[in-house]
């Protein structure tokens, strides 16, 4: 699941650390001998295991941050000031708390909902646990990925075949719309009137491994850039002709 706070929200510092601190936990259980893997005994006795936690921060909070500006908490009652810190001290608090263990994330809310492809509905407050998915409340999306080393032929990458794959998962994945059972009455509305899919790509590593191409490189976000292009235009071709 997906725990998300803002970073204006008076638990924040304690949001913030509860991941790390529980983490310590399971390393002096470790220390003392249980079992340390994913369901062993250490793990499966501390909390938050079983959630991807991740302070949603505006423009404001980082522009704070940016200029070494204090943040105010706001109540959630009646958004009066509660507690003050320093913007960058919350900023490293999160930097610091992810190293240890990975979380939190960080979702930027203002960029988020600028990008917004249905402003005129209602704001974006939240996403599924990976955030590929960030629309409306209530609602759901089909995902799915296209392997791109099987569109490696002879060491040349066919272009012309991934064009053809998107066009027929986008196909696919427009007819799930209406095939798919869903949870509630309003989830299921949404997606009939919004129709939310998404189509990506897996295995861009080992593209960019077997073409010998550094994947932190120009070469390499060139690829990324060009396969992704190819992707949202042949999938926006098929979504215009359904």
């Amino acid at each position: 699941k997906m725990v998300i706070l803002n970073a204006e929200h008076p638990d924040v510092e304690q949001f913030i650390w509860c991941k790390a601190k529980e983490e310590k936990k399971a390393h002096t259980l470790i220390d003392a001998g249980y079992d340390p893997s994913l369901d062993g005994e250490a793990y499966s006795s501390i909390f938050f295991q079983n959630a991807n936690n991740s302070v949603r921060a505006t423009d404001e909070f980082m522009h704070a941050v940016a200029a070494g500006e204090d943040w105010w908490t706001k109540s959630i009652v009646n958004s009066e000031n509660v507690k003050k810190y320093r913007a960058r001290d919350l900023m490293r608090s999160i930097a610091e708390a992810t190293w240890q263990c990975g979380d939190p994330g960080m979702q930027f809310d203002t960029t988020i909902n600028r990008w917004h492809t249905s402003k005129n509905t209602d704001r974006i407050n939240a996403s599924n646990p990976c955030s590929e998915y960030m629309f409306l409340d209530d609602s759901a999306c089909n995902l799915a990925s296209l392997n791109l080393m099987r569109f490696v032929n002879g060491g040349l990458f066919d272009v012309e075949a991934l064009r053809h794959a998107v066009d027929t998962v986008t196909l696919a994945q427009e007819i799930i719309v209406d095939a798919a059972s869903y949870p509630t009455e309003k989830i299921a509305r949404n997606s009939h009137d919004f129709r939310p899919l998404g189509l990506g790509f897996a295995n861009l590593g080992s593209l960019l491994m077997s073409m010998g191409v550094p994947y932190d490189s120009e070469s390499g976000r060139a690829w990324a850039g060009a396969l992704s292009a190819v992707m949202c235009g042949q999938s926006y071709l098929t979504s215009a002709r359904i």
